[in-house]
């Protein structure tokens, strides 16, 4: 591999890693600094600085001063489509690594997903686990992590298996044939690639490692919940362009979806109100969401017995079931996540 950035300056990187930044000051330096901590340092890193009014281009310009694998490239605020797009567009790379400004990834992510890719070519995506990390960036003790199944483009429809925006990587080919992100959406955004490359007969390959650390902020969980709530119509009504049988049956079990996962966001920010709230909008949707979604059955226990407890006898109850899935999920990838 070649060494940091004395790669010859003619030779193809085998990652371009896109990185969309809107007003990201208070992370982009964390964000950028794991991007250069990669064992595999054969990459370009592409921020998109997508218009921002605080000092994120300051930041970025900085870091390319220091590393000429840093690639700048500004534009007009547009969306994380559209910037997703303009780092497309101005990437070189075989393979395409999107990271968000305010996320981070543990060293081996790069090293990781080549092997994957080159082992498994028929693949047009990989993917990896995610811990949750909180402002300062510690860990939380929660993560996002799925078993490995077929990912079909009706389980996508129904459920972004992929985690969140930091933990994919595509074939730049792929990205370009499909013609990327769609940029009239403004929420579910990567679920809608997914769902569109797995319909088109695009295979995914899990990496079964915590790779990415996936930032949360105070207050977010409430506020995208809001917004993804109100962008499920129009992310349903972009599938129906290609997929009209599976949006039209699937549907209510969609909306029963969204809302379990409002109702596991509203719980983890202490909103428990909300949290009983999206619970029962879950249900009165689609009651299959039970058996459908693993996950549910336990966020809807979870709060049924938040509703029955004592709050500091609960309290103490959450913070045990954190330290217990934090050392199942310790065992699961092998030793990997680091808690």
């Amino acid at each position: 591999m070649p060494n940091s950035s004395e790669a010859s300056s003619d030779r193809l990187p085998k990652f371009s890693v896109v990185i969309p930044a809107y007003n990201a000051s208070p992370f982009l330096a964390d964000c950028l600094n794991s991007v250069l901590a990669q064992t595999d340092p054969d990459f370009e890193a592409i921020v998109v600085n997508d218009g921002s009014t605080d000092n994120t281009l300051e930041i970025a310009a900085e870091f390319a001063q220091r590393d000429r694998r840093i690639v700048l490239v500004s534009r007009i605020n547009g969306g994380l489509a559209a910037a997703r797009n303009s780092g497309i567009a101005a990437a070189k790379g075989e393979l395409v690594a999107f990271l968000d400004a305010d996320d981070r990834w543990c060293p081996e992510k790069l090293a990781a997903h080549r092997q994957a890719m080159d082992s498994d070519p028929n693949a047009s995506v990989s993917y990896d686990w995610a811990a949750f990390i909180d402002v300062k960036g510690d860990r939380t003790g929660l993560h996002m992590s799925q078993a490995q199944i077929n990912l079909t483009h009706e389980a996508l429809l129904l459920k972004n298996y992929l985690g969140n925006g930091s933990t994919a990587v595509v074939r730049r080919y792929v990205l370009e044939q499909a013609n990327g992100f769609d940029p009239s959406l403004r929420r579910m955004v990567d679920q809608e690639l997914w769902v569109r490359l797995s319909f088109y007969g695009h295979r995914f390959h899990l990496v079964p490692q915590t790779l990415t650390e996936y930032r949360t902020h105070p207050g977010s969980f409430t506020a995208d919940t809001e917004r993804m709530l109100q962008g499920l119509e129009t992310f349903l009504q972009q599938i129906a362009v290609y997929a009209p049988d599976s949006v039209e049956r699937l549907r209510p079990q969609a909306i029963a979806f969204t809302h379990r996962w409002m109702a596991r966001a509203a719980f983890v920010a202490g909103n428990y109100s909300a949290a009983r709230q999206h619970a029962q909008e879950s249900l009165k949707a689609s009651p299959k969401v039970l058996w459908h979604d693993p996950r549910a059955p336990i966020t809807f226990a979870a709060i049924a017995v938040q509703s029955v407890t004592p709050q500091p006898v609960f309290n103490q109850f959450l913070q045990l079931g954190h330290q217990l899935t934090s050392r199942w999920f310790q065992m699961r990838s092998g030793g990997q996540a680091r808690i």
